[in-house]
């Protein structure tokens, strides 16, 4: 993938689709580096509030090398 580094991805709080976000970065030869979930929260943007869903976000890494298979 040329796509190296980091990326942050929101998925709903659905198990499935965390499921599918999980699938799809394995299939993009990426490492999920960490999944973390955060309750539904009043944010401020620009300084406006903002109510905000739950839901899970997913560190995950594009710039790694494969681990040895041989390990």
């Amino acid at each position: 993938m040329s796509d190296d580094g980091y990326r942050v991805i929101s998925v709903e709080d659905d198990p499935k689709l965390l499921q599918e976000a999980l699938d799809q970065v394995s299939e993009d030869e990426g490492v999920v580096v960490s999944v973390l979930w955060q309750p539904s929260r009043e944010v401020a943007v620009g300084g406006v509030s903002k109510q905000v869903s739950s839901g899970f976000v997913v560190i995950a890494d594009f710039g790694l090398e494969p681990p040895d298979s041989h390990h």
